[in-house]
């Protein structure tokens, strides 16, 4: 029990209701999604218990950097083409992350939190989403939102890496104060996590009524 904070928790919670709404899912896209929410709550706990068994857990969460860079690209690729030609201009700035996440570790070592990345991918991811809703906004069709996945998935997104940008900027002033034994960072994560996944798992709801009714 030790090993289920709140954010794992969180994590198992959006992953089991997303296997009930996406387990029959064709969509690439949504199938490995249910992987990355298991591999984000896996990462979780061996961080737990590298921290516990080593005293150290950064090489976990590092090697999970790459996976979010690749999976969080890929969905708004697959997002953003249904509107704009967007594949060169996402793999160029994926390239570039990549040279950056790899120079971290050149100059400071795996075993550093690569925080330089983490604060580059939250930028970039943020205006990613502000161009889907830009994009969104332009578009003659009508959706509607009330049960667009796409809208629901980018949403939680958007507040998760807005709210890190702006923890990472501020993260001198956050850590100047704690909520009786946690610390301010620690809670404005969990609840950047409850928005992202509470917002995901909406998509998925959405996602299961948009499959049914094209069936």
């Amino acid at each position: 029990m030790q090993y289920l904070s709140f954010t794992v928790v969180t994590e198992l919670i959006s992953l089991f209701l997303g296997v009930i709404f996406l387990i029959r899912d064709k969509s690439i896209f949504w199938r490995i999604l249910l992987l990355y929410v298991f591999l984000s709550a896996g990462t979780e706990l061996l961080g737990k218990f590298c921290a516990r068994a080593y005293h150290t857990n950064l090489l976990v969460y590092n090697i999970f950097i790459f996976i979010e860079i690749s999976f969080i690209s890929y969905g708004f690729y697959v997002f953003l083409k249904e509107y704009a030609d967007i594949k060169k201009l996402i793999f160029s700035v994926y390239l570039a992350t990549l040279v950056i996440y790899i120079g971290y570790f050149i100059f400071y070592g795996i075993n550093s939190y690569n925080i330089l990345t983490v604060s580059v991918i939250s930028v970039v991811f943020v205006i990613y989403a502000l161009m889907y809703f830009y994009l969104l906004l332009k578009d003659e069709n009508y959706v509607n939102l009330k049960f667009h996945p796409a809208f629901w998935w980018i949403g939680g997104t958007l507040i998760f890496y807005f709210g890190g940008t702006l923890a990472n900027f501020f993260d001198d002033i956050i850590r100047q104060n704690s909520f009786g034994k946690s610390s301010n960072r620690l809670f404005i994560y969990n609840t950047l996590n409850v928005f992202l996944h509470g917002f995901w798992i909406y998509a998925y709801i959405c996602r299961a009524r948009q499959r049914k009714i094209f069936q």
